[in-house]
């Protein structure tokens, strides 16, 4: 009975430890397991290059923050008289 203590204290902080960290795997695995996360679900596959349609290319560009909403609609107006 004595060693069964023994042990507890010397290696019972190493036992717990494992624990956390065990648990701590299994939720991250669980998270990127777990399907239709929003910005998964959202983000479409990137077109291979040369396939992209101006408008396309704009519409990312302005997805992306790159242009101002005057300047988008400026040039969506110029696309479509083109």
């Amino acid at each position: 009975m004595w060693g069964y203590g023994y042990n507890m204290m010397g290696w019972g902080w190493l036992v717990g430890a494992a624990f956390v960290v065990l648990i701590v795997v299994a939720v991250i695995v669980v998270v990127r397991l777990v399907p239709g996360r929003a910005h998964h679900a959202e983000a479409a596959p990137p077109s291979p290059v040369g396939t992209r349609t101006p408008r396309q290319v704009l519409d990312e560009r302005y997805a992306r923050g790159d242009i101002a909403t005057e300047e988008y609609l400026e040039r969506v107006k110029h696309l479509g008289s083109a």
